[in-house]
């Protein structure tokens, strides 16, 4: 026909086809970008939960790790047993039986006895104060001045606890943290670090700090030995292997600190830990 052209018709055909395989084209890299970063992904998986099987079996060894693993399977099918309702009410009995078992020996009760929960209207007298101190340090106790026992108390003499008395007394509201304040705190806390320090043969440049007891004392211990392995080595997965004997607070430092704990058998007669396992 004359005056008439294909291109206006075909123009809008062709933008179409055009636009169609240009998104093809975006969908097929697209979909080729999630294949590689999921096959990347599932590739670093399977790395680091390979590294950890193996680290694993060089641990505990094959035989080491079924034992391992049905320790823990037992244990999880246990506590979801003991979950169920029929024996959570009967253990929830038990507990709690226990519990007012332990109150009765552990906590202070009985005539005589009075239990402050809040402040008095008026403050105590020294008299007062003193009379209160007797009647606390005079009730039924284990006899640990008799040397009956273990590992709780460290008496060196009624001497020796009056010398002490008479350095709290001397010291009793110093700050350590403020040693300009109190030099002499600071003297004497350096001198005790030192000496610990050559007790174990630790080099001159050696440091250490004071704690508030055993458990504090371990507990700084397995935070300084995990923040030295990521200063020096990188270690982002601490781990310890410890007897099933040790001391309650290297667990608990393994909760703090997120330090995963490995505990070694020790079993009986002799309860000692078998090193090379």
């Amino acid at each position: 026909m004359p005056g008439s052209s294909p291109l206006p018709v075909s123009l809008p055909n062709f933008r179409k086809q055009y636009n169609l395989r240009h998104a093809t084209a975006r969908q097929q890299l697209l979909s080729q970008s999630l294949d590689l970063i999921r096959n990347v992904l599932l590739i670093l998986f399977l790395l680091k939960y390979t590294r950890k099987t193996l680290i694993h079996l060089r641990g505990y060894g094959f035989v080491g790790s079924l034992q391992k693993l049905y320790r823990d399977t037992y244990k999880k099918l246990y506590g979801i047993f003991l979950s169920l309702p029929f024996v959570r009410d009967r253990v929830k009995a038990d507990v709690d039986k226990a519990i007012t078992d332990l109150e009765g020996k552990l906590v202070p009760s009985g005539p005589g006895t009075v239990n402050y929960k809040a402040l008095p209207a008026s403050g105590w007298t020294p008299e007062q104060v003193r009379a209160e101190l007797e009647k606390l340090g005079s009730m039924e106790h284990t006899r640990w001045e008799d040397g009956r026992v273990s590992g709780a108390v460290y008496h060196g003499g009624l001497e020796l606890s009056d010398l002490q008395a008479e350095a709290f007394k001397r010291f009793g509201v110093s700050n350590p943290i403020h040693p300009d304040v109190f030099p002499g705190v600071r003297k004497m806390e350096a001198e005790v670090v030192a000496m610990t320090l050559g007790m174990f043969g630790a080099p001159d440049d050696g440091a250490g700090v004071t704690t508030s007891g055993g458990t504090e004392s371990i507990l700084m211990a397995c935070l300084a030995a995990r923040q030295k392995g990521y200063a020096e080595r990188g270690i982002k997965e601490p781990e310890m292997v410890l007897p099933e004997t040790a001391h309650t607070a290297f667990r608990k430092a393994g909760e703090y600190f997120k330090i995963h704990v490995h505990l070694v058998p020790c079993p009986a007669p002799h309860y000692k830990v078998h090193a090379p396992t």
